[in-house]
């Protein structure tokens, strides 16, 4: 649906209407919240230029506004300059203005709106490379309580300037008593009183008309003061309660080309730090946001198409010199409770807010500081009361107290060695409790988990007897050094059981590992010494490409050493052991079928003298490697008794991958469950070399239930037999593998 068709829509009154009300709401929220961020940055030294700074702070809420209606993927969805980046912009105009020094003004101001354009303009492009790329998934993997310091420093620097902008003076431990002196304390105290008072409101009332309603309350109670007190407006702006009166020229003030040359580079340059932290975070928080917007409005945004229409609208709020902006949680949610789902929300909102700027100088020169230092005082305290007092019921206590330490940090040091201090405690806190996450899934043994490969009964039975020597360990998740120890005291522990046969073979499954850290190939050396020094075969599984590079590189696999194996499957690796404990019986291929198949039937059923009553319905085969006795899809009208040689059962697919399920030698039988249960082959089965096998056809079987009853009764118990110890089997390895 295109636009115009859209807006069409839009002006039907069931949604002209709501969307008209959402937008006047979003208007005075968004004027009130402009001129208090302006405050925030313009204050101390470069209070002087607040007419210019509420002039650019409403220029972005104009030109964002608009391109954000007319992009984003959800209509209804209102973006201004925000308060985060707003916090750390205070920041950097602070320190500019301080290593200017007594630079004349001019320069000053138009070096502190070229850190703020160019940090939009960075902010922008980073916003389009992400959403190109569709890199939004990013913000999942930073750690959430790290977020939550970030913002609770946020918060702190939001409160922090809300004092700034009430006592006009800056906030450190040395004017701290000045703001308990009688003079000072009517400048922030009602501000205090407005910011509390606001935020319990709306922590116990979600109404969408309690934060405008406190501020034309709060406005109307100031100047009922100044009425009861007998103070003037013009005696109220001399003692600094008032934002006015501006000087000449207007709000609108930008960096025009000519002022270029002015701009001190250099300085600007010297807190990309900090600039660079503004890019993250607001990436961060329109994630966030958006995040959280989609749980409310119950419907999934396109959060790359929201970076990419983030990234314009700072493209064009940047030119014009506006601070950095993005999708808003608190009234994109408030168009959406009162039906506005529109585009026409953040239009009127934005249209009102360019009116202000170019018209409404007067009016906003009135506005009363401390309602204005209140309400940026209830952003900061929102925050912290958030991620210091909420989080507690939900984050663990190591997360809890890591916003914390983020946000002493930043209140003590800075905000930037906070986000520092922030990734490396978290970091350290991920080691330590991934390192305490089993990294063995499962540990299994020869006796429980057999190769795919049916054996007969006597080569079964020493399987069993020995099985023990075979430890098999099934790996999961991220190795590094703080879990390859737990793999090697697993092993020494088996190592010195004394109560289980001695040790033979150690496999290694690596089918769920995702990673192996380069720390860890040392303790990988060090667990081949072990193995080699106990003459212990050690077998790795399924070990993906990359891992096999690094033990490459890490000089763990070399061709002339046998003793470290690593196979395709943990099939394939159960399977080359327990080869190897039967060829050290001298054991290696089955032949003289009959004759085991005889002595098989006479120990199972001391009643049959003979086994050539049965050999007479059996049609003995040759077949070459590669040759078929069975195709996937193929009808159910024979099985195989296995002499001599390989055959393998296995999937295959339309695009021609093969998966084996089962290898077979001799002894065995094949085919068995489709002729029984008359049901079309699932599987292929094939010669892996050549072999020799006796074919049973449903015709013969047939006539086996007719001419001798007697023999076919034992066949069918003897084959019962096979499928409940494979059945046995099967039930073994599941409740292993479940433990």
């Amino acid at each position: 649906m295109n636009l115009i068709s859209e807006f069409k829509k839009e002006f039907h009154p069931s949604i002209l209407l709501p969307s008209i009300t959402a937008g006047l709401i979003a208007t005075i929220v968004t004027i009130s919240t402009e001129i208090a961020l302006a405050a925030l940055i313009f204050s101390g030294d470069l209070s002087q230029f607040l007419a210019g700074g509420i002039g650019l702070m409403l220029f972005g809420a104009f030109a964002m506004g608009i391109v954000i209606a007319l992009t984003t993927s959800l209509p209804g969805i209102v973006g201004i300059p925000q308060d985060t980046p707003a916090a750390i912009l205070a920041l950097v105009a602070a320190g500019i203005a301080v290593s200017m020094g007594t630079a004349d003004a001019q320069t000053l101001y138009v070096t502190v709106l070229a850190a703020i354009a160019l940090t939009s303009l960075l902010t922008a492009i980073f916003f389009l490379l992400l959403g190109w790329f569709k890199a939004s998934s990013f913000v999942r993997y930073i750690p959430y309580p790290v977020v939550g310091g970030f913002l609770a420093g946020t918060g702190w620097l939001l409160a922090k300037g809300a004092f700034s902008v009430m006592v006009d003076m800056p906030m450190t431990l040395a004017t701290l008593p000045q703001l308990f002196t009688a003079d000072k304390l009517i400048e922030w105290l009602p501000g205090l009183i407005f910011a509390v008072a606001l935020l319990l409101a709306l922590r116990h009332f979600s109404h969408f008309l309690i934060t405008p309603g406190a501020l034309i309350l709060a406005t109307a109670l100031f100047y009922g003061y100044l009425l009861l007190a007998h103070v003037s407006i013009a005696d109220a702006s001399a003692r600094g309660w008032l934002l006015g009166p501006f000087p000449s020229g207007g709000l609108y003030q930008p960096l025009t080309p000519a002022a270029f040359a002015q701009v001190n580079w250099g300085i600007v340059f010297a807190h990309i730090g900090q600039i660079a932290t503004i890019l993250v975070l607001s990436v961060v928080s329109l994630l966030l946001n958006a995040s959280a917007l989609e749980v409310t409005v119950k419907e999934d945004l396109d959060l790359n198409r929201e970076l990419l229409t983030a990234g314009f609208a700072n493209l064009a709020g940047g030119l014009g010199g506006s601070p950095v902006g993005y999708q808003t949680l608190g009234m994109s949610s408030l168009a959406h409770r009162l039906g506005a789902r529109s585009r026409l929300v953040n239009l009127i909102s934005a249209l009102l807010c360019g009116a202000a700027l170019f018209f409404g100088a007067s009016l906003i020169s009135f506005f009363p500081k401390v309602v204005l230092g209140g309400m940026l005082l209830y952003l900061g305290l929102s925050f912290m009361v958030e991620w210091l007092v909420d989080a507690r019921r939900f984050l663990p206590v190591a997360d809890y107290i890591l916003v914390w330490v983020i946000l002493f940090i930043v209140a003590a040091i800075g905000f930037l060695e906070g986000i520092a201090a922030g990734i490396f405690v978290a970091a350290i806190i991920f080691v330590i409790t991934y390192s305490r996450v089993n990294i063995i899934k499962n540990i299994l043994n020869g006796q429980i988990f057999h190769s795919k490969v049916d054996r007969p009964k006597a080569h079964r039975d020493l399987l069993m007897k020995r099985g023990a020597e075979i430890y098999i360990l099934r790996l999961q998740g991220f190795i590094f050094f703080g879990t390859i120890q737990t793999i090697l005291d697993h092993v020494r522990a088996r190592l010195d059981d004394k109560s289980q046969p001695k040790l033979g073979f150690l496999v290694l499954d690596f089918q769920r590992v995702t990673r192996l850290d380069s720390s860890a190939v040392f303790g990988i050396t060090r667990l081949k010494q072990l193995a080699q020094s106990n003459n212990v075969w050690m077998v790795w599984t399924q070990v993906s490409p990359t891992i096999d590079r690094q033990l490459e590189r890490g000089g763990l696999v070399d061709e002339t050493d046998d003793s470290f194996i690593i196979l395709p499957t943990l099939d394939h690796g159960v399977e080359w052991c327990e080869n190897k404990i039967l060829a050290e019986q001298g054991i290696t291929d089955l032949t003289g079928f009959i004759e085991r198949m005889e002595g098989q039937l006479k120990r199972a059923f001391p009643g049959l003298q003979t086994v050539g009553r049965l050999m007479k319905y059996l049609e003995r085969r040759e077949v070459e490697q590669g040759e078929y006795l069975m195709h996937q899809g193929d009808p159910p009208t024979e099985m195989y008794f296995v002499e001599a040689g390989l055959i393998t059962v296995q999937l295959e697919d339309h695009e021609g991958d093969v998966i084996r399920l089962r290898t077979i030698r001799g002894g065995a039988t094949v085919g068995e469950m489709g002729l029984y249960l008359d049901a079309v082959r699932a599987a292929s089965v094939i010669a892996s070399r050549p072999s020799a096998v006796y074919r049973l056809s449903s015709d013969s079987l047939k006539k086996m239930h007719e001419q001798d009853p007697e023999v076919a009764s034992l066949l069918h118990e003897w084959i019962a037999r096979l499928l409940a110890e494979r059945l046995a089997d099967n039930n073994r390895t599941i409740e292993a593998l479940m433990d």
